[in-house]
């Protein structure tokens, strides 16, 4: 099961901020996004809520990955159309 806690991080302690359905000694496994944080420069658009691990991208790695992209999406559109086996 999968849920989403807002917690406060206070003495060394996240601290959520509701009462969590979990066993005593119960093993969790935590994701930690900033809510203050705001990445500036980027305009990731509808991605941003998609995969929100992009804002820990430079926006030098975002430039790259936007020139590498169209070439790559074009050499696999050629790849799958050539007729014939394949190699």
């Amino acid at each position: 099961m999968t849920s989403k806690v807002t917690a406060v991080f206070r003495d060394g302690v996240l601290k959520p901020t509701r009462k969590l359905k979990l066993r005593p000694n119960e093993k969790v496994t935590l994701r930690i996004l900033r809510q203050n944080k705001v990445p500036t420069g980027k305009n990731l658009g509808p991605l941003a809520g998609a995969f929100p691990e992009l804002a820990g991208l430079k926006d030098k790695d975002l430039a790259a990955a936007k020139k590498i992209w169209p070439r790559r999406l074009g050499k696999q559109i050629r790849l799958l159309s050539r007729k014939g086996p394949r190699r």
